[in-house]
């Protein structure tokens, strides 16, 4: 039987017999999620917060239950079942689904296992096996949708050598897809072509001061590496990137880029300005591979100039925020302006404005977005001048 058929029912049962077999702490957690989102493009038939044929909203529901613990001083484990369905917003309120059913039916409810691991731990070397989210530069879980991707892999983590975390993993699937994030269903399938391998050193040499480096073989399409370094000098925090892209299609160049970036604090306002540019000559963005270059570490990042914007090559990009605390409430607002001499139709600013506050319980944000494309583009939904994005999501973790 596959791990993604298996129903709540069975997944919760699993997770019982080892909570009552093993005599150890167990957690269980869950997370609960309403999410709408509405699109305005100049030129379409349709605006905000319309439903129908022409209608460009979307939204659905999300519940998300999980187990962990250990069943041993050395062994742990961790499962989660995920469940997402419309809640018949199709009828009222929404277009589309952030997740379809990959069925007869795309509306069906979707659900599937989310997390399923084990982990093992010997002196300072722990080892994480199964189905888990990932947190590396360039093979990560988004977590901006509906449901985060998940990966089936093995990662090994050792720090044996003072300030020197060592890193190797392996990841065989995922079920991360461009766009929507999650696939059809969320079902598993072989990661990119044929797996990929990783492996990084994470040091610290000093207090303030970290260095990581990453490199993958993402079989038969890349090899790639990403360097950081992160430093914190008198209440400012820096930052510099450097990260490559080699496809191994033959004619196909390397894309290099690199970043810098800088944050402090001036009473209860939070500043950050950041910086990018990648190399016009390269063939691949500097991205998520597990969701065909979707999101990007690139700190220029923004809500929607995202990997398809500042991670191509050809783009240089530059970003500023601001967020600052008023009573229980977040306000937060960044601009990121990409120009782009090989593609101006990734030429894209970007205005987005957030407000995020718990009421009663919940935790819920409230974003809008503004996007303005170089109007001389002659193909694809950036030849529109102007896209505006409302989007809420209301949650809770239990």
């Amino acid at each position: 039987m596959k791990i993604t058929k298996l129903s709540f029912a069975a997944i919760v049962a699993v997770s019982m017999v080892s909570i009552v077999s093993a005599d150890v702490t167990t957690d269980i957690s869950g997370n609960a999620k309403l999410y709408y989102e509405t699109i305005d493009v100049d030129g379409a038939e349709a605006g905000l917060f319309e439903q129908g044929t022409k209608g460009m909203t979307s939204g659905q529901a999300l519940i998300s239950v999980g187990s962990k613990g250990k069943l041993s001083d050395a062994m742990g484990y961790g499962v989660e079942y995920t469940a997402i369905d419309t809640l018949g917003l199709e009828n009222n309120l929404v277009s589309g689904v952030r997740v379809a059913n990959g069925g007869s039916d795309a509306l069906d409810t979707v659900h599937y296992a989310s997390k399923a691991f084990i982990t093992y731990q010997a002196g300072k070397t722990t080892a994480k096996i199964g189905r888990q989210h990932l947190n590396t530069p360039l093979a990560f879980t988004e977590k901006w949708n509906i449901a985060p991707n998940s990966f089936d892999a093995a990662v090994l983590i050792n720090s044996n050598i003072e300030n020197v975390t060592l890193i190797g993993a392996y990841v065989g699937r995922g079920n991360g897809k461009f766009g929507s994030v999650v696939a059809p269903s969320g079902d598993f399938s072989t990661y990119v072509a044929d797996g990929a391998y990783a492996a990084a050193a994470l040091v610290k040499p000093m207090k303030d001061l970290g260095i990581n480096a990453w490199y993958y073989n993402v079989q038969k399409v890349a090899d790639a590496m990403w360097l950081d370094a992160n430093y914190n000098v008198g209440g400012v925090k820096l930052g510099a990137i450097y990260a490559q892209m080699m496809p191994k299609a033959s004619g196909s160049d390397d894309t290099k880029g690199f970043a810098l970036k800088a944050g402090s604090k001036v009473g209860p306002v939070s500043l950050f300005a950041a910086y990018s540019s990648i190399d016009k000559d390269g063939t691949l963005p500097i991205a998520n591979t597990a969701t065909g270059f979707k999101k990007t570490k690139l700190p220029t990042a923004g809500i929607y100039n995202d990997g398809v914007i500042v991670a191509h090559p050809g783009s240089d990009t530059f970003k500023i925020k601001a967020a600052v605390p008023a009573g229980p409430v977040k306000l937060i607002g960044q601009f990121i302006s990409t120009t782009n001499d090989i593609n101006k139709g990734k030429d894209a600013d970007e205005l987005d404005l957030i407000v995020a506050s718990k009421v009663a319980g919940l935790d819920v944000k409230a974003i809008y977005m503004n996007r303005t494309f170089d109007t001389s583009a002659k193909s694809g939904h950036f030849k529109n001048s102007d896209h505006s994005n409302i989007r809420f999501i209301v949650s809770h973790k239990f």
